[in-house]
Order: structure tokens, then sequence, then C-alpha cells
């Protein structure tokens, strides 16, 4: 075997040394790492807490976050307002999160991320300072997102009861508009004039009799005869 066959079985097998699985080129230490320091919450706000596990690919660990106080350290449990969540960043690490939500004074003190291996042994990481501050007042944007929320709703809520009137106004059986009664034709103008004017009814002649004695004649008339008038003759003379 020459030099060069020997050069090329040694780099074959240290590549293959290299993408064996779980391989590392520095040894794995179990430990907990976490940043020393001091966050400020808003009191109603979310408060988020990470650290990172490194387990060296042994999944039995367990722990969590945890509230130092008076030299005592509780471990937090999940509650509605504790979420723990692990994320995955290599073989051998895995990032831990916890979130409390709605932090009020109560939640302020030293808290620490605790894990305890499968062996029994426990490891710590370093210590952080939560304080709450006052609430942070809403800012105009969050006004305006409430006020375009309340409209929408208030739209929703009028097309809701306008969509529900009409549908039960569909199922009542409306009446019939009452027919009014057929109007006479028109008279046309040449009818009208053709027609010949109503007569006036004319005065009633009412005939009066009266019945005249002999007597009572005498005594209107008592000179039966009259004297003949004399008649005057008057003439003009025409010369020609």
């Amino acid at each position: 075997m020459g030099k060069k066959e020997m050069y090329n079985c040694l780099f074959l097998s240290w590549t293959c040394l290299c993408f064996l699985p779980g391989y590392d080129s520095e040894e794995c230490v179990t430990s907990v790492l976490a940043k020393r320091g001091s966050v400020d919450v808003p009191k109603g706000g979310t408060l988020s807490l990470s650290c990172v596990v490194q387990h060296c690919g042994d999944d039995g660990w367990t722990g969590g976050w945890g509230l130092s106080t008076e030299g005592q350290f509780l471990l937090f449990s999940l509650t509605p307002r504790h979420h723990l969540s692990k994320v995955t960043l290599t073989t051998n690490s895995t990032r831990l999160i916890m979130d409390i939500l709605n932090v009020n004074q109560s939640d302020h003190g030293m808290y620490q991320c605790q894990i305890t291996w499968v062996e029994g042994s426990t490891s710590v990481g370093h210590m952080i300072y939560v304080n709450i501050t006052a609430a942070i007042p809403p800012t105009p944007m969050r006004k305006v997102y409430s006020r375009v929320a309340v409209y929408v709703s208030t739209c929703l809520v009028i097309t809701l009861v306008l969509g529900l009137a009409y549908h039960i106004r569909s199922k009542v059986p409306s009446q019939p508009p009452p027919i009014p009664p057929p109007k006479p034709p028109p008279r046309s103008q040449s009818a009208r004039k053709d027609k010949p004017p109503t007569p006036k009814p004319k005065p009633k002649i009412e005939l009066v009799y009266a019945a005249l004695s002999k007597d009572c004649l005498e005594q209107q008339n008592p000179n039966p005869q009259r004297k003949a008038a004399q008649l005057t003759v008057y003439s003009s003379p025409r010369f020609s």
C-alpha cells in the first residue's frame, strides 16, 4: 500500500467519524443557561421568561420556572395564567419558555429556572428580577381599533336585527289592499254638445170663475145708457 492510498483511507475514516450521529468535538455537559438581569412589566401585561436547557440528548429531565421568596423556591405549575412551552434548538439543547398572563403586584420578585436530571441532581440558572409597573394607558392606535371594533359590531347587530325582522315579516300572510269601486266612464265633449238643453217648465195658468148676479151688475152700472161721445174731426188743407 502506497502513501497516497493510506492518506485516502485516513481521510475517509475521519469523514465518517464527523458525520456519525451524536458526535461532538467538545464534551457535552448538562447545565442551565440563563442571563442575570431585571425585567419591567406593566400591570395587566404578559411576562415572558426563557432559559436554555443543555441536556446532552437526555430527554428524561423535568423542571421549569419558579419564584424565590423569603429563601423558599416555589416552582410554578400550569394554570390558565401560567403557560410553559419547549422549543428544540439542537439535539443537545432545548429552550424552556414561561409566560405569565395578566400580571399583578403579587408577581414581582426573583425568578429562576430549575431543572432536575434523570439521576436526581438539580441545576439552576441565574436569577431574574421582575418589577411590576403601573398599567400603560391605551395608545391612540388602540383607541382607533376599539372604535372600529365597536362600529363593526354595531353594524353586525343592526344587520342581524333587520334580517330577523324581514324573516318574521315574510312568514306573516299579507292582506290584499281594498279594491276601489269602478269609476264611471267620462263623458265626451261631443256627447255634451249634441244633447239639447233641458226646457224650463212653464208657469201654470190658473182659471178663476166668478158668478155675478143681475142686481150686482145694475148696482155697478146705474146709467145703462151712455151718451155718445162727441167726435172732433180735424182737417188739414193741402195745396197742390
